[in-house]
């Protein structure tokens, strides 16, 4: 049997390193926080020694990390993953990194004789826990088709998008999306709400109308009750539309909603919000409407 690791063990990464255990991968880990760490050994996993020490003893490392620094040092530092691994062996990383980073792992992964996949997830933490995430893969189309079984234990819509860093574009682009949307539906319930029309009919009648989305879907039930539990972390989402906005400059393409939607997460950075949900942009919309929607801030 394929021998696994997973580094980064966070919202994501524990229910999707708990599914590699459910489909009879063995398993090591290495994460920065005890709990996680303890919750996978309940599974069945084993704790490497450090990322080297990992690195050397599995056939396929699987990465989950916040920042696009963490990913850099956990690959490519001198006792990283590209260091230590074995020739042949693939590390798949799962992190929102600019494409541009996972080419540089890539190159220094190939002048190894390792493989390297660039594989952003999308659905949430719901989705890492159901196993039905979309996995949007870049790299060697030989290689992909090699870890099939491991991404399929993890997702349900598993895309090969192209070369080293075509996952990474696909993902930043979905999150823009995912940040535009987000500040339009913000701004339409506070512009319904000041015209006096009852939201809960709004949101009715956009749901069986041309205005329905996935995040008009999710994300109202969370508005009406105010939930800025964090899902998804407004200090991702501030680093991922950062990441889009740079990509579509090098594309030579402006893309206006993506710097308003961006206006909106740097707000609420600004404001202290930074370990909220990404929702928590709602606070100063609200505050620049002069409005509160359903009821009072948290």
């Amino acid at each position: 049997m394929v021998q696994v690791g997973y580094v980064g063990l966070g919202s994501m990464g524990l229910p999707m390193a708990l599914n590699l255990r459910k489909a009879g991968f063995p398993l090591q880990v290495v994460s920065r926080s005890r709990g996680p760490i303890e919750q996978a050994l309940a599974a069945g996993a084993t704790e490497a020694g450090g990322y080297a020490a990992l690195a050397a003893a599995v056939d396929v490392v699987c990465t989950c990390l916040p920042m696009p620094a963490d990913v850099e040092r956990v690959y490519l530092e001198p006792d990283g993953l590209v260091a230590a691994a074995r020739p042949g062996a693939l590390l798949i990383d799962h992190s929102t990194v600019g494409p541009d980073t996972c080419r540089r792992i890539a190159a220094a992964a190939r002048a190894r004789g390792v493989h390297f996949l660039d594989a952003p997830v999308s659905g949430g933490p719901a989705g890492a826990q159901a196993g039905t995430l979309g996995i949007m893969v870049g790299g060697e189309w030989p290689v992909f088709e090699q870890a099939r079984p491991v991404l399929d234990a993890m997702g349900k819509t598993v895309v090969y998008m192209g070369p080293t860093g075509s996952g990474a574009v696909a993902k930043l682009i979905n999150n823009l999306l995912v940040g535009v949307h987000q500040r339009a539906l913000i701004e339409m319930l506070l512009v319904g709400q000041k015209a006096g029309v009852d939201l809960d009919a709004l949101y009715q009648v956009l749901m069986g109308s041309s205005g329905r989305s996935a995040i008009l879907e999710m994300m109202y039930p969370r508005l009406k009750a105010r939930d800025l539990e964090p899902k998804f972390r407004t200090e991702l989402l501030h680093k991922d539309l950062r990441l889009a906005l740079e990509m579509a400059a090098e594309c030579g393409v402006r893309s206006a909603t993506g710097e308003a939607a961006f206006a909106a997460i740097e707000a609420a950075m600004q404001a202290g919000y930074a370990d909220r949900d990404t929702l928590a942009m709602l606070l100063p919309l609200e505050r620049e409407a002069g409005v509160q929607l359903f009821g009072a801030s948290p």
